[in-house]
């Protein structure tokens, strides 16, 4: 169990003539107490779409616990019993119970399965043997069903004899995906211990099954260091672990002061401890890959517990968490999620009394031990991705009038939405709702659609297509009634007009007539082309009219002037209508005389 860490690891007198390191640990172990029954009453605070159960409880200070290969959970006991956890039930009989030391952070404090755990049975255990001097032990056992094997233990390892403070244990131990037992070990609130060769204290260990020492650790062959050692400078490795289908370890490493530490385990690595606590750039020293300092609120605390890969055979969180890495603090009572491809933390659950270990399960589900309740929690993911309940309409407007898409969601909240144009993220565009608050014919034909999110998945809706028209062309005339406002585009007379025009420049000397309009704006790929003209006699017959010209007029906002020349077979001395059609739009129709 890990209590809370001391300024150093001294023996000096206080005025009472109790050791300080001592008075400090009364006088947490009397505050936890005090507050283990408020927390044990509060359910821990979750993110939307999740939900927790608690598994088992009546489990007085439990310190650690692992999945066997076939489900089972192995729960250890301060005191030196291992319990089982099946089929959702706390096993009345204890797996196997220990003599252990179980003074300050001493006991029964770390299991762990065999890779081939189906046909050999194997359990490894890590604990203190009651001794003067006292120390710690690695041993393994052959389950018997949901019993240890009686007399089967074999010692693998004894560490080194601890001093007289009980504090700075380690005690994780899991098998790596090369096969071989990795042991956390802490330096016994000795600083010194983890910088020497010499001796067990303060590193990670790495042994075979059977207890021998691998030829390839990094340090087999150094004249006057322990072969087992792995990696060294470690304050109180807690708890570490490993990803699956990966080599890759994370070593959470308690800090005393300042800093709590996520480590990348690799082989022949020195953490600095005592020389260094957090991040550093002194070259002999590996620095962590995340560091958070001392305190009470949502990202600080005071040692790091737990720690566990999402990487289950079974996802059953959103793909979001997957490869992330969840960790722990007792004191604080939260688990965050550590993303490694950026080295960054985000919140995940609080309000947890005393969480002292983490484990994913093979069915994708998180459980924590807390020490508070003496319980084991199950965390699982309740909550839905999204689904379109209501898809946006497709919508025609005229161009300058305001266009609206909206859409309607299920899943779990928050909701997150993004428009898109076209396939394309519109950026802001980040509500229910998306308006364009003035159209224009740019924007006739495109298609809109919104793609809604949560942590559990995404929806796309069905895509709105958005028609945009022009208001019909108008062609202007005098006040009160139709005649129309024209004139010949060289004189810039008004009618009658004649058929031709001696002071037109152009070969024919036809007649060009300007007249003028509103809504005949052309698109940046039309030209005068787009607009067409006819007029009409008395009679009602038809002839067409060659546009030459269709533009802005000076001075004039809003207005068009369109050139038509005049055919020869207009016939003379009569009223003439005329019209423009853009776009398949026809105008109203303006009069004016021939000569």
């Amino acid at each position: 169990m890990i209590r809370k860490r001391f300024a150093d690891g001294s023996f000096t007198a206080n005025r009472s003539g109790i050791p300080r390191i001592l008075t400090r640990s009364i006088l947490l172990t009397l505050f936890l107490i005090s507050i283990s029954g408020f927390l044990s009453a509060r359910a821990a605070t979750l993110p939307a779409g999740f939900a927790e159960t608690q598994v088992a409880n009546g489990l007085p200070s439990p310190t650690a616990m692992d999945f066997a290969p076939d489900g089972r959970l192995f729960v250890c006991l301060q005191g030196g019993n291992l319990r089982v956890i099946k089929n959702g039930g706390l096993l009345a009989t204890p797996f196997l119970t220990l003599t252990v030391d179980s003074s300050g952070e001493r006991g029964l404090l770390g299991v762990t399965f065999d890779p081939n755990f189906a046909s050999n049975n194997f359990v490894y255990v890590y604990y203190t043997v009651p001794g003067s001097p006292a120390h710690n032990r690695v041993s393994r056992f052959t389950a018997n069903g949901d019993v240890a094997l009686g007399g089967s233990e074999l010692v693998l390892l004894n560490l080194d004899n601890l001093s007289s403070t009980t504090n700075h244990n380690g005690c994780a131990i899991h098998f790596g995906p090369d096969g071989k037992l990795y042991i956390a070990v802490g330096e016994n609130a000795n600083g010194n211990n983890s910088q020497t060769l010499a001796n067990l204290l303060g590193k990670i260990l790495r042994i075979n099954s059977d207890g021998s020492t691998p030829t390839d650790n990094p340090f087999f062959n150094t004249s006057g260091a322990r072969k087992e050692i792995w990696a060294l400078g470690l304050r109180n490795p807690f708890t570490f672990a490993f990803q699956p289908g990966t080599t890759r370890m994370f070593i959470n490493d308690v800090g005393q002061s300042t800093w709590e530490e996520i480590d990348d385990g690799i082989a022949g690595s020195n953490y600095g401890w005592p020389t260094t606590e957090g991040f550093t750039s002194n070259p002999m020293f590996r620095s962590p890959l995340f560091e958070y300092g001392h305190g009470s609120s949502s990202t600080t605390g005071c040692a790091i517990v737990g720690g566990g890969f999402y990487d289950p055979p079974t996802v059953l969180f959103p793909a979001s968490y997957v490869g992330k890495y969840f960790f722990a603090d007792l004191c604080t009572g939260w688990i965050r999620l550590f993303d490694p491809s950026n080295n960054t933390a985000a919140d995940f659950a609080s309000g947890i009394s005393q969480p002292v270990d983490l484990k994913v399960a093979a069915d994708g589900s998180l459980y924590y031990l807390s020490i508070g309740s003496s319980a084991v929690f199950r965390i699982r993911a309740t909550g839905t991705a999204p689904g379109i309940t209501s898809q946006p309409s497709s919508q025609n407007v005229m161009t300058g009038q305001s266009a609206t898409f909206s859409v309607n969601a299920s899943g779990t909240t928050p909701l997150s939405y993004q428009w898109q144009r076209n396939q394309a993220n519109i950026p802001g565009a980040n509500a229910s709702s998306y308006q364009i608050m003035s159209t224009t014919l740019s924007d006739n034909g495109a298609k809109f659609r919104c793609v809604v999110s949560n942590v559990f998945g995404n929806a796309t809706s069905n895509e709105a297509t958005l028609t945009v028209t022009a208001p019909p062309p108008m062609l202007l005339s005098e006040d009160q009634n139709d005649h129309a406002i024209a004139f010949d585009s060289v004189t810039m007379m008004r009618d009658p007009f004649p058929l031709a025009d001696l002071f037109n420049f152009s070969s024919d000397n036809r007649t060009r007539l300007m007249i003028f309009g509103i809504n005949l704006h052309l698109l940046p790929n039309e030209n005068s082309s787009a607009v067409t003209a006819r007029a009409e006699d008395a009679q009602m017959n038809v002839y067409p009219l060659i546009v030459e010209y269709v533009g802005p007029t000076p001075n004039l906002a809003g207005t068009s002037g369109v050139v038509v020349k005049l055919p020869d077979n207009l016939p003379a001395a009569q009223d003439i209508f005329v019209s423009v059609t853009l776009r398949g739009q026809t105008s109203n129709k303006v009069r004016f005389k021939m000569q």
